[in-house]
């Protein structure tokens, strides 16, 4: 009868030791597959991390490692655009948002190697970056871009015109305000073929219909989006 007992005692911890083993190995498979994951995301995050230039835009943007960021566009017409961000990885994009109340849609943000693109939206225009290699000042970045800017004035004194993009920016801003169809104005051409260099950029289709003039900050639609050909 004891030999028995001793039997089933020996039976019983023999058991619960393979219990126990199993169990530890997948708990620490399962620790194993975590920590891989999460370091898989850490690494997706860190590789947009740094600093990229637009010098046909004028604009520059830096991104942390702590998701926080600055963005910045040259105007040589009025104040730069000089805005605070947050970033974050989501799926296969990354979501910026701007700390500015004229902006306040998410940006999508897809990086390819060294090559940042921002996706445009109801508000923002489509940008796209490269990636600098090395310091990067952005205040010593709006400096040459002013002074790129400068040289190109005509010997009319002619005064240096906004980007493009952020007369389309502006243009999208005004559309969405307006209650428009903002998805065709990143298919629209902006053009500088006006009767006088300093009246803006004009937007218009593949048929050369024009959609709207930007100047100096200011929208001023044609009837093809607009019946109103007042400013705003």
């Amino acid at each position: 009868m004891q030999f028995k007992k001793a039997i089933l005692l020996a039976t019983s911890i023999f058991t619960l030791g393979i219990c126990v083993s199993g169990c530890g190995n997948e708990s620490n498979a399962n620790s194993k597959s975590s920590s891989s994951q999460i370091s898989s995301v850490k690494k997706q995050e860190a590789q947009i991390v740094g600093s990229y230039r637009d010098d046909a835009d004028g604009a520059a943007i830096t991104l942390n490692s702590d998701g926080t960021g600055t963005y910045v566009m040259a105007n040589p017409t009025k104040a730069d655009i000089h805005d605070q961000l947050t970033w974050k990885k989501e799926k296969n994009n990354y979501i910026i948002n701007l700390n500015d109340s004229d902006y306040d849609t998410p940006i999508d943000a897809q990086l390819n190697e060294d090559n940042l693109s921002l996706v445009g939206n109801n508000e923002w225009p489509n940008q796209s970056f490269k990636r600098v290699h090395g310091d990067f000042d952005i205040d010593n970045f709006l400096k040459e871009q002013h002074t790129k800017n400068n040289g190109s004035v005509t010997t009319k004194s002619v005064q240096p015109k906004e980007s493009s993009t952020h007369a389309r920016a502006v243009l999208k801003k005004w559309a969405s305000d307006h209650h428009k169809d903002t998805s065709k104005i990143d298919g629209l051409k902006a053009t500088t073929d006006l009767s006088e260099p300093d009246e803006g950029w004009a937007f218009v289709d593949d048929n050369g219909t024009e959609y709207a003039i930007v100047r100096n900050g200011k929208v001023y639609p044609r009837p093809v989006i607009d019946n109103d050909t007042s400013s705003n």
